[in-house]
């Protein structure tokens, strides 16, 4: 027969699991609304039991000893975290792109009343007007100040979208920083949770603090989580960059994941460092795309149909032309005397005198179809209002490439030829000399429906949009890719944030916290504290009234 004493142990330890049931409760309200917290649980469990040797051997002689605190387990489900993770770090990606391109669609800003495509349309009535009455000052300035326009549109434009790779790179930069830096907390967590759980506790807090910073790194790349303890290990694109408590390191002792200059040390398959370097990507074509916009009006190759009679002095000898033309897909060059002004002249059945000088005039006929360079090519077939053959309309880099088939054409560097801007009178208008010829400028202003040939600049890979067809067609094809990507972007970030957001409501199922449950669960744990203390209440009357007895 057991003592009154057992009795007053077991009700003791069922006060002390209902006082760890209350003040586990209260935790769990008391950080209802930290980010990353999971609910708590006290785990109870029997006491070993006693055996008694006075029961009767018909069942087991033992006596119950009461209750303890097995465990305080959080409420955690690995499953949903590894879905929630997968999702997010695809929500990072496509976020990124999205936003890098809403901004690529407002910097284009087409279509709009400001857009490139409007200020081309300027560009090309200007044209039309001064081909009506080509000795016109006025009509001959609207046509360079629009040409400014035009320049400057492209150069603004160029310089937002490098403004926006800045931009990019910078957050890229920030991303990888932000990345090393979870991981390096994380490592540190690793340390403290191994360092508890070797003396037999469960550290609940850290263990949360940790998935929180899981959490928020699966935003940023695509993380792999395996193991627990000291085997767990952190992996992105593949590559392990953490084990347990150590940020694993190169051979300089730096993070495994580093930006050099847009391209990242490790393999990225999710998250914003996924997005950003797809979108620099991204971005990087359309900036090629506006110079290959750029390069086409300048320089060409560009078809146009002679809209009058074509007459330049071919010099003594007749084996001179002003620009290289392509009629037929035949090349004709000055610079290459195989292929002379005679052979154009039979190619195109068109017809020579000899002027007063004694140099031969070759003129081909209207309606001759020819490819050259651009508009600066065109422009350098005619002559301007004083006779002199005409100038190039555009220049690359103040000066560079300003003759068809030189330097480096970009949306950044082509402005209106210093030459024209400094006197108007030298725009070229006409196919001859004659100070009211406005033929050429029939012809210029035709060049907006005429067929461009478009390539990607050099060195670069970038697919074009389209390789052949009008100035127009060409930003439309531009707009509408950037309008379909963007529509792309835009479902996928509504989708996966709804996904996101069922993952994580199933998640808060299991590890949020129910103020409601939570309360009803104080009220059970406190009837069940004041049961055993009323045990406790019951025994020591007992003790008093056999004590009084004796």
């Amino acid at each position: 027969m057991f003592g009154t004493f057992l009795g007053l142990e077991t009700a003791k330890r069922g006060l002390q699991a209902a006082q760890a049931s209350v003040e586990t409760a209260a935790h769990n309200i008391d950080n209802a609304n930290t980010p990353g917290y999971s609910r708590q649980r006290v785990d109870l469990t029997e006491t070993p039991a006693l055996p008694d040797p006075s029961l009767a051997s018909a069942w087991a002689g033992q006596v119950g000893t009461g209750v303890q605190v097995e465990q305080v387990q959080r409420l955690r489900d690995s499953y949903l975290d590894s879905q929630y993770r997968q999702q997010n770090q695809a929500l990072g990606q496509w976020t990124a792109e999205q936003d890098a391109l809403q901004k690529i669609s407002a910097i284009l800003n087409e279509p709009s009343d400001t857009g490139l495509s409007t200020v081309m349309q300027n560009f090309w009535n200007a044209w039309d007007k001064l081909s009506a009455n080509p000795g016109d000052l006025s009509a001959r300035t609207l046509v360079v100040q629009n040409g400014v326009t035009v320049a400057q549109t492209l150069n603004q434009t160029a310089n937002q979208l490098a403004d926006l790779a800045a931009d990019l790179q910078t957050s890229l930069q920030t991303n990888v920083n932000q990345v090393n830096s979870y991981l390096t907390q994380i490592a540190q967590l690793n340390q403290e949770i191994d360092s508890v759980q070797a003396v037999g506790d469960q550290p609940n807090d850290l263990l949360d603090q940790r998935d929180e910073l899981l959490d928020q790194l699966s935003n940023l790349a695509d993380l792999d989580v395996s193991g627990t303890g000291a085997s767990f290990q952190v992996s992105i694109g593949g590559t392990v960059v953490l084990k347990d408590g150590t940020v694993q390191t190169d051979s300089n002792g730096q993070p495994l994941l580093q930006d050099n200059g847009g391209t990242l040390t490790l393999a990225v398959n999710g998250g914003q460092l996924k997005g950003l370097t797809d979108a620099l990507a991204t971005l990087q074509g359309y900036q090629a795309d506006l110079d290959a916009f750029a390069a086409g009006l300048a320089n060409g190759p560009v078809t146009i149909t002679l809209s009058g009679a074509w007459t330049f002095d071919a010099g003594p000898s007749g084996t001179n032309l002003p620009v290289s033309v392509t009629f037929n897909n035949q090349t004709y060059t000055s610079a290459d005397p195989a292929h002379n002004a005679q052979q154009l002249l039979a190619a195109t059945g068109g017809s020579s005198s000899t002027a007063s000088n004694g140099d031969v005039l070759v003129t081909i006929p209207q309606g001759t179809t020819l490819t050259v360079g651009g508009l600066n090519a065109l422009l350098q077939m005619g002559y301007d209002s004083n006779g002199q053959q005409g100038v190039p309309f555009f220049e690359a880099g103040g000066g560079a490439g300003s003759g068809s088939g030189g330097g480096t054409w970009t949306a950044a560097n082509i402005t209106v030829n210093s030459t024209l801007t400094q006197d108007v009178t030298k725009l070229a208008t006409g196919f001859t000399p004659d100070a009211g010829d406005g033929t050429l400028a029939i012809t210029a202003s035709n060049v907006k429906s005429s067929q461009v040939q478009f390539a990607a600049p050099a060195g670069s890979s970038v697919q074009m949009p389209l390789t052949k067809g009008t100035l127009d067609a060409f930003l439309q094809a531009v707009v509408g890719q950037l309008g379909v990507q963007g529509q792309q972007a835009n479902q996928q970030v509504t989708n996966l944030q709804a996904l996101v957001q069922q993952v994580d409501t199933q998640r808060q199922s299991v590890s949020g916290v129910s103020i409601d449950e939570e309360m009803s669960d104080i009220i059970r744990f406190q009837q069940a504290y004041n049961a055993s203390a009323k045990v406790i209440s019951t025994l020591n009357e007992m003790l008093d009234e056999l004590l009084q007895n004796v």
